[in-house]
């Protein structure tokens, strides 16, 4: 798996966020409900995300979590590096060491250049595609009301 359960978790919520009304709020079991995610789990990788900045909370009846960046700003690649998934791409597949760093590994050529590939991917890839990706997916589902 190329992310992390944290990371996956992570865009999946930012996903959902980017998805919502422009500075909506929505209160972490509800975003947890809709994707499915472990309420406890969830809370812990939005703590992680407000403390980089990516989203802030509030608490209280009006409160819950939103969005503090633009979500075409937020690349899948930083999300990635706050959830280790970096150190996925960089170790060896067939578990000799660091990748690069051996020369034990018959793989590690082949692997090179795939690593670039899905680096310049999650690089190039940000919530804001994602969430575009969903509502178009989701408006698509909605049957057409004109016969």
């Amino acid at each position: 798996m190329l992310f992390s359960h944290s990371a996956a978790y992570a865009v999946r919520a930012l996903t959902w966020l980017a998805c919502q009304p422009k500075n909506s709020r929505w209160l972490a079991n509800v975003v947890a409900t809709q994707e499915g995610i472990p309420l406890p789990y969830l809370s812990k990788v939005l703590g992680v995300l407000k403390s980089q900045g990516l989203v802030s909370s509030i608490r209280g009846p009006n409160g819950g979590y939103t969005l503090t960046q633009a979500p075409d700003t937020i690349t899948l690649l930083m999300i990635s590096e706050m959830f280790d998934t970096e150190k996925k791409l960089s170790s060896c597949v067939l578990a000799y060491g660091e990748c690069g760093k051996t020369t034990q590994c018959p793989f590690e050529q082949l692997w090179e250049n795939s690593r670039s590939v899905v680096r310049n991917l999650l690089e190039s890839t940000t919530i804001g595609t994602l969430a575009s990706i969903s509502l178009k997916s989701a408006n698509s589902d909605i049957p057409n009301s004109k016969s």
